[in-house]
């Protein structure tokens, strides 16, 4: 008889950070005495195998076991191998189990005799919505074979399930050894083999997502071994289904199909010649008799199918090499096909799909009479990498009207995926063409056969750049309906009199919106009303500034203080927190409202330019107005102007966040016309970048002399989350950013060269301080990286402006932060430290125009000892700038005369100008 019911086998290995919390879960268990606990050692090289032996020492129901290689298939497989207990399950060491899941598990094997019990699995810190999680919320239930919950065998892992161990040595089911994937040899063959199978309704296991960036999961298209190890799971589930009955084998093929959609897709960006045959080959035998229908269900869109198409009819080019052979589309059956002629049962494999248009940017070509609109086209599984065959269209329904439309190249596409490299367009539509009512907008595409057409959708640029275009007379507002559907309204004469022209009139929209009490309709009904007042109280010209929520310190709050001293603007407003210890500097200068005030909500429902130095949306809408109802609702209403000063140069590759059509920006500043000739010819703003210098630029002149070296690093995109994004905030989001921080090369070169002894020495020597100035995004992480020396510290914004800091600094060493222009401005020295390059392009921007090393204003160091050496080296001399540096900066800005404010009131008064025309 078993000593034990159920066995319990964890897989260490490295994991000393999460494994006590782990075995602590282990320990807890309701049914723990009845369980055999065995640790299986895998080689682990920090303290994972102390408090493994530690963890036995006090249970006597736990063994410890050594099994050096194989990875975690073999520690498993070696559990496996040493479980007594009737019934076995897994648990990774970084994970945890709820304190009733093994009990649970074995009371449903008890009562039905289920080979596999399977429980819920959730993630954390962020949860995972998997589509066989939808089995699971309906009670506990018992089914005959997996046939019966299809997308339960996508439930791969073995560690929320509960094993018969007979039935899985009857069959030889065991893992796959010294390969990644090795859960599905067991968690899906498991499945698949089974003649009865339960459902426990409760979470039994929480999968750990790590942090670190190292997991197989966080490389799992990059690393190319993937490619081999996934598809020697595929050969394996392949051959062992060849017994199964229909409807099981058709379940393990949904599984095949799909989980090697995301490889067969991008083997060929990452294999070529003989390789990639070999994958394709190995690949065509597996998949080329598959039914077609089931594929269509397994495969996420038309870009993953292709590569099936490909298996299916032998076609080795069309897999290797897609750009080359889809190039045009055709029709069939009324849609868009990506080849033609392809026998019944395989023509749906060619169906692309999605095939959506969005609008982004609509706006009134000066002097032309048009009206400009630009989006972008995706027609799934063709790669946008070169001008599409077949002319392409926009219609306006309603006005009888179609368009000629130009297909455009977009970095900031290329950036997100490449091959919609070419998927952007625009079209231009005469004004004196569209008829009064609403009008639907269509894409259109000539294809071989006819016309493939789809209707165009909004996206969040065109939300943000909507407002009434005035033109002879017609006013046309560009809009949406139904579900994110684009349309224009066009309205008659806004001076016609009589009934009918009030009620189709936009105030007659307004009365509409407020009765049915639509989204801000209490804020339409405000605006209406105060309407009237507006220039007695607020000004006739309402310019409302800011910067984050909080923050008076950049180009924001410069160009509020020109805006309120020597401009004397009446309309000028600044939000910011009441509780902003930033909010003293702007004493006296009147006009400062508080954030989500009445007075900012209402000066939000006036105004006619909006200007930031950050993300408008996110820190000037006040607290509880919803962004995305905003946009849709109000935004348009009001029609004010987007005014962008930038908080620094843009000389990275920022276009997937700052390309005009996804900004809704009328105005952008720039200080040089490199950086200027870089906004307008790669990221959309065309005609609206105005090259006048920073507002804050007027106030960088040097104060050195203070004998210090301010290191200011800036913050990386997938260490923390940032300020402004929607979904992170909570205590485990912010236990993952700091598990990812903690885990980084970044923190290593900080606290490496924070604590370098010959930088420490020097410092003594020279008589200088350093001062550490993180990132605003990344404050709250630095805590212990600083070492307890007097000449070492750690500034404080709330004590100091980053400007005043920069100002005073003797020597200025930073990373890739565009407050190095600043610092050249001054003409102070500085030393770049860029000690992660491949990681930084890769994970937080692209490239752009400016290369440090070919145009920068200092030395550009790539470890903590270049960095030191050069620090030192610059200590030695004095801090004395260098003439090719100085040099450098004088070619690079534009204007160095401290008429940067009035640049820049000017600018914003011109678009203001004309925006009344």
């Amino acid at each position: 008889m078993n000593a034990y019911d159920v066995t319990l086998v964890v897989p260490v290995y490295n994991v000393e950070q999460y494994l006590q919390e782990c075995l602590d879960s282990i320990a807890a268990q309701t049914v723990f005495e009845r369980c055999e606990v065995l640790l299986v050692d895998n080689g682990s090289t920090d303290g994972s195998y102390r408090l493994c032996a530690e963890f036995a020492r006090r249970h006597a129901n736990t063994t410890v076991l050594v099994r050096r290689g194989g990875g975690a298939g073999a520690a498993r497989n070696l559990g496996m191998d040493r479980a007594t207990g009737a019934r076995i399950t897994f648990c990774d060491s970084d994970d945890v189990l709820p304190p009733t899941a093994l009990e649970r598990m074995l009371e449903a094997a008890a009562a039905t005799g289920a080979q596999v019990v399977v429980g819920m699995m959730e993630t954390f810190p962020k949860p995972t919505n998997w589509a066989w999680k939808g089995y699971f919320g309906k009670g506990d239930r018992t089914f005959a074979a997996v046939a019966e919950m299809p997308e339960l065998v996508h439930s791969a892992s073995a560690c929320n399930k509960l094993f018969d161990l007979a039935y899985l040595r009857s069959h030889g089911i065991r893992f796959a050894e010294g390969v990644h994937f090795e859960d599905a040899y067991v968690g899906v063959a498991a499945l698949v083999l089974a003649t009865r199978l339960a459902l426990v309704d409760q979470c039994v296991y929480q999968y750990r997502k790590r942090a670190a960036g190292n997991s197989t999961m966080d490389a799992i298209w990059t690393r190319r071994q993937n490619y081999w190890d996934h598809l020697q799971l595929v050969e394996y589930l392949h051959r062992m289904g060849a017994g199964l009955p229909d409807l099981s084998r058709a379940v393990l093929d949904l599984f095949l199909v799909r989980s090697y959609q995301g490889f067969a897709l991008r083997a060929p960006d990452l294999f070529q010649g003989a390789e990639l045959e070999e994958i394709y080959t190995r690949c065509r035998a597996v998949y080329q008799d598959v039914d077609p229908d089931l594929i269509l269900r397994a495969t996420a869109d038309a870009r993953h199918r292709v590569a099936y198409l490909a298996f299916a009819t032998g076609d080795f080019g069309l897999f290797a090499d897609r750009a080359a052979r889809l190039h045009k589309l055709s029709v069939r059956d009324g849609g868009a096909h990506l080849v033609g002629g392809l026998p019944d049962r395989l023509a749906p494999l060619a169906r692309a799909t999605p095939f959506t248009a969005h609008l982004e940017h609509v706006r009134e070509v000066p002097g032309t009479g048009t009206l400009r609109l630009a989006g972008r086209f995706e027609v799934g599984g063709m790669p946008l990498v070169r001008p599409l065959e077949g002319h392409l269209s926009l219609r306006v329904r309603g006005s009888r009207l179609s368009v000629p439309a130009t297909q455009v190249r977009r970095r900031d596409m290329r950036n997100t995926r490449p091959d919609t490299e070419w998927g952007g367009f625009t079209a231009d539509l005469p004004l004196d063409a569209l008829r009064q009512g609403v009008h639907d907008l269509e894409f259109a595409v000539d294809a071989e056969g006819g016309q493939v057409v789809t209707p165009c959708l909004v996206a969040a640029g065109y939300l943000r750049g909507a407002r009434v275009v005035e033109h002879g007379g017609t006013r046309v507002v560009p809009h949406w309906k139904g579900r994110n559907r684009a349309i224009l309204m066009v309205l008659g004469p806004a001076r016609r009199p009589g009934a009918r022209a009030l009620l189709g009139g936009l105030v007659a929209k307004d009365a509409k919106h407020v009765l049915r009490r639509r989204p801000f309709w209490k804020q339409r009904l405000l605006r209406l009303l105060t309407k009237p007042l507006k220039p007695l109280l607020l000004g006739r010209d309402i310019w409302l500034l800011g910067e984050r929520g909080d923050t008076a310190q950049d180009n924001g709050w410069h160009l509020f203080r020109h805006l309120r001293t020597s401009a004397k603007r009446r309309g000028a407003y600044y939000v910011i927190r009441s509780g902003s210890p930033d909010r003293a500097r702007l004493a006296g200068l009147g006009h400062v409202v508080a954030h989500s005030s009445w007075k900012h909500k209402l000066l939000m429902l006036h105004a006619t330019a909006l200007v930031n130095a950050y993300d408008i949306d996110t820190y000037m809408l006040p607290d509880g107005w919803d962004r995305t109802r905003y946009l849709k609702h109000l935004n348009w209403r009001v029609g004010a102007r987007r005014v962008f000063l930038q908080h620094g140069v843009t000389d990275k590759d920022v276009s997937k966040g700052l390309h005009r059509n996804r900004t809704g920006v009328d105005l952008i500043l720039a200080v040089s016309r490199d950086e200027g000739r870089f906004l307008s010819q790669e990221l959309g703003y065309d005609g609206q970048v105005e090259v006048s210098g920073f507002p804050r630029f007027d106030a960088l002149t040097p104060a050195r002399g203070s004998r210090t070296i301010l290191f200011m690093p800036t913050w990386r995109a997938y260490l923390t989350v940032a300020s402004y994004s929607r979904d992170g905030g909570g205590r485990e989001a912010r236990q993952a950013a700091r598990d990812r921080f903690l885990a980084s090369g970044y923190r290593e070169f900080m606290v490496r060269f924070l604590n370098d002894p010959a930088l420490l020495a020097a410092l003594d020597r020279y008589d200088y301080t350093l001062d550490f100035l993180p990132h605003y995004e990344m404050r709250a992480m630095v805590g212990d990286m600083v070492p307890d020396r007097k000449r070492v510290r750690v500034a404080d914004q709330n004590e100091i402006s980053v400007q005043e800091a920069m100002r005073r600094c003797d020597l200025f060493v930073t990373d890739w932060s565009s407050t190095a222009f600043d610092v050249a401005y001054l003409g102070t020295p500085l030393v770049y430290a860029q000690f992660d390059a491949e990681e930084y392009w890769d994970g937080h921007y692209q490239k752009g125009y400016f290369d440090a090393r070919r145009d920068g204003f200092g030395p550009v160091c790539e470890s903590v000892e270049e960095t030191v050496a050069e620090v030192v080296r610059y200590l030695r001399a004095g801090c004395a700038p260098e003439p090719e540096y100085l040099r450098r900066a004088e070619k690079f800005f534009e204007y160095r005369d401290r008429q940067n404010n009035a640049r820049a009131s000017e600018a914003i008064d011109g678009l203001m100008r004309g925006a009344r025309h």
